[in-house]
Order: structure tokens, then C-alpha cells, then sequence
């Protein structure tokens, strides 16, 4: 890059430059991507077009130090050809496997620039920009493709979707209608996806709000999912309910099974026992919850799959075993899945029937937690506590209630019983008896302060 030593750069970006090629000097290399992520991140510098060469340049050197040459012809061919639109689409499929969804949507927004309405660029640009929780962008840009909307089934479809996560159900309704008769099996489940989030709506619409700032309602309406606790937290600050970064605690632990206990009781339904998840922090949770609602625990490694009962996972992320995923994917007669903790910026691929809370980051109470140390006056990260898992268990059924969270258990128990009516693809997953789990959204209409 000796070539562009003596090259006039706009004044911000010319430091930005000095910095990244520094950090790459020292092999800092998470700080050069956190550096050339401020130009490259969605939608770009506004005089992106003007120094393109030179980022693309320095990218290409980053991507080699931190990963070696496997993306190497990638980025060569979008060094090669910058117009070149399958060489963008290319690197942006790659970035988004990997989960830079901000960059990934400004190589794919110039490459939609060079060639408009082309449903395969704009269709992986609108995934990464739901990614980002850009939904009203998406809502732009696909209202301004008509001609795209009045060929493509699959870009309406998007257009519904984002309509909904905006919580504009009437335009969601329009959208929804030209697409109900596809003859296309894809864009018929997503079209009965959409169908259920809609009906779900306009039934709890009926007894609520249902505005920016529920964050129960539209979890339930996009998710089927009930939502237990809302963090009292900055929840008129920002973050509405959810979590950033959570020690979650044995207090919240038993705060989650006693409002799980009186939601089951509300509604009528009496799990014969309790199936715990095999990892360490289901089976703490699970003999907690066992104690608590006084019913027998089975291991889930030890039952027939279609066993009545309550399944217990502490956090579904936490799940390591692809066949284990596989087997709670589909809802059985009598089966409940209920998960402690849902992650809110990167979901499973699956909702849970009922959840606790959500959060950006969390740590389980008897992980290593963020402490503060009064001797030394300094926050320090603490030891696993490794005791016995029935101990630990002990912890939580004898925890003391937090005072700050919320009792809104006549809130959560209001919501749930009108939509036991819905047909069967539209019922919360506490409802249904067969048939895939449905797919946990990222975002919603509730935002959601998030920190990256």
C-alpha cells in the first residue's frame, strides 16, 4: 500500500487508516477490525465510494492475518472487479456465515446499487439487515423495489414480515393475502408463519395495547412464547423489559419457577412430571423445580421421546448435542418446554413454550460471575462453584424473593387463555401438540438498547 503513502484521505478517515494500519503492525488484530468495522459497518461512510480501494485494500490484508488465505479469492475478485456483483454477493454470504451482518449488508447494498432489483441480492440483504434489527430499512427498501414486489413472492413475504416486527399488522394483512395461495411450498410456510403471528396479534390486541412498549405481547405474538419477568432494570431507560448483561441469581431462579408454577395452575395444565435437559445447569434447575412444584424428575436421556411432562432447559444455547436439538424441536402431546434464560440478540432457532427473561449476556448463578471485591475495591470475574448439583438446587429453593421484580403474574396469566381458540399453526406453543417449534425472531416493534 506504499502507493497511496502520499494519497489525500478525508481528514477522519486518514486517521482511521493510520490506526488500523498500527494495529495490524502490532497484530492487534480485533482491534484493526473493530477499526475498519467503523467504515465498513452498515451503510458505510457516506464517502465510502471514494476511498473503496483502499478499504477493500486493507481488508484484504486483515482478513489474510486473521484468517490466513482461506477467504483469500474472495476479496482478490472484489479488489479485481469492485462492480463485479456475484464477487460481492460471494464476500457477503462468507461475512454473513460468520456473523458480521453490518458489513456483510454494505457489500450487499452496493452490489444491489450496481444491479437493482434483483431478488437474490436484495432477499441476503434484507436477512442481515433483520439481523440488525433494521427493520424499518428493510420496510424502505423494499417499498421502493415495486417492480421486484409485483414478480417476487418471496420479497413480498419480507416486506409482511417486516411490516409485522414494525407492528404494522393492517399492511402485514394486505401483504398476506397476496401470498396465501402460492404454489410454493417455501413461501406457503412463511406465509402460515406470518398468518400465525397475525392472527396471535389481532386476538391479543383485544385485551391489551399491544404497543412499542410490550414486550410480553409482541414476544407472544411473534414468538408464541409466554415471557415470565421483565427486567425492572431501565425498563423506561431503553431496554423495555430485557436484560444487556445479567449475573442472573438463585433469587431469580425461584422468582421464574413460582411464576411458571401459577401460570400452569391458571390455565389447567398439570405436567405429570418434570424432564430434565442433560447439561449441568438444567439439572440444577430441573430438581429445583421438581422440589417447588412437588412432581417427580426424569432424565431426559432415560425417557421415551413422547413422555408427558415439563422439559427443563436452563438456557437453550447451552445445548451442545445436535441430536438432543433435534428431539425437543417438535411439539408432542402433553410435552412443555420451558427455558430459564433466552438469548435476545442471537436466538436459538427455536422458541421455547414459555421463557423466564431474555438477555444480551448472561452468566448462571453458579458460573463464573462478575464480583466485587471490597477489600480490593475492584470488580473481579469469581470461580465456578462446582458443589453438587443437588446443593446448588437447594440454593434456589431456598432463595429470597427480590423485592424489584415485578408482580405482574395477573398480566401474563390475562394473555395466555383467548389464545387457546386459535387453529392449530396459530395456537402458543403451551397449546400445540404437534408440528415444528416455531422459529424465535431477533427483535421486535418493543426495541431494545443493545451493546456490541
Amino acid at each position: 500500500m506504499s502507493k497511496d503513502s502520499k494519497r489525500d484521505f478525508p481528514e477522519e478517515y486518514g486517521h482511521i487508516r493510520k490506526t488500523i494500519l498500527k494495529n495490524l503492525e502490532k497484530k492487534n488484530l480485533q482491534d484493526a477490525y473493530s477499526n475498519i468495522r467503523e467504515i465498513l459497518e452498515y451503510p458505510g461512510y457516506f464517502y465510502l465510494e471514494d476511498i473503496w480501494d483502499d478499504v477493500i485494500l486493507l481488508f484484504d490484508r486483515l482478513i489474510s492475518e486473521m484468517i490466513g488465505d482461506e477467504w483469500g479469492d474472495l476479496v482478490k475478485s472484489v479488489i479485481d472487479s469492485p462492480n463485479d456483483v456475484d464477487a460481492l454477493y460471494d464476500l457477503a454470504y462468507n461475512l454473513y456465515e460468520e456473523g458480521a451482518h453490518s458489513i456483510a449488508a454494505t457489500f450487499l447494498m452496493r452490489a444491489n446499487k450496481i444491479k437493482p432489483l434483483d431478488e437474490k441480492i436484495i432477499s441476503e440483504l434484507v436477512i442481515n439487515l433483520e439481523f440488525m434489527m433494521l427493520n424499518e430499512e428493510v420496510c424502505s427498501i423494499l417499498s421502493n423495489a415495486k417492480e421486484l414486489l409485483n414478480s417476487s413472492e418471496l420479497c413480498r413475504y419480507l416486506l409482511g414480515f417486516n411490516r409485522m416486527m414494525t407492528g404494522n399488522i393492517e399492511e402485514a394483512k394486505k401483504i398476506l393475502s397476496t401470498i396465501l395461495d402460492s404454489n410454493d411450498e417455501d413461501i406457503q410456510n412463511m406465509a402460515h408463519s406470518l398468518e400465525g403471528m397475525i392472527n396471535r396479534a389481532l386476538i391479543v390486541k383485544k385485551n391489551r395495547v399491544l404497543n412499542n412498549n410490550d414486550l410480553r405481547g409482541w414476544h407472544m405474538v411473534l414468538n408464541g412464547s409466554i415471557l415470565l419477568h421483565l427486567s425492572p432494570y431501565g425498563l423506561d431507560d431503553g431496554m423495555n423489559g430485557r436484560y444487556a448483561y445479567i449475573s442472573d441469581s438463585y433469587s431469580l431462579c425461584r422468582h421464574g419457577i413460582e411464576k411458571l408454577k401459577a401460570v400452569l395452575e391458571a390455565i389447567k395444565i398439570n405436567p405429570p412430571c418434570i424432564l430434565s435437559l442433560p447439561d449441568r445447569s438444567s439439572r440444577i434447575l430441573a430438581i429445583a423445580t421438581a422440589q417447588i412444584l412437588e412432581k417427580p424428575l426424569k432424565n431426559w436421556d432415560e425417557i421415551d421421546l413422547n413422555t408427558k411432562g415439563l422439559i427443563i432447559a436452563y438456557d437453550l444455547n447451552e445445548i451442545n448435542s445436535n441430536e438432543l436439538i433435534i428431539e425437543i424441536s417438535d411439539h408432542r402431546p402433553g410435552q412443555i418446554l420451558w427455558a430459564h434464560a433466552s438469548c435476545w440478540t442471537y436466538p436459538f432457532p427455536f422458541t421455547p413454550d414459555i421463557t423466564t427473561f431474555l438477555y444480551q449476556q448472561n452468566t448462571s448463578p453458579w458460573g463464573a460471575q462478575m464480583v466485587y471485591n471490597k477489600d480490593t475495591k475492584r470488580v473481579q470475574i469469581s470461580e465456578i462453584d462446582k458443589s453438587e448439583i443437588e446443593d446448588l438446587a437447594f440454593q434456589i429453593i431456598n432463595a429470597e424473593k427480590n423485592e424489584n421484580y415485578l408482580d405482574d403474574v395477573d398480566d401474563i396469566i390475562a394473555l395466555i387463555p383467548p389464545l387457546k381458540l386459535l387453529d392449530e399453526k396459530s395456537k402458543p406453543g403451551i397449546f400445540r401438540t404437534s408440528g415444528r417449534r416455531l422459529h424465535e425472531r431477533i427483535g421486535s416493534p418493543v426495541m431494545g438498547n443493545r451493546f456490541i
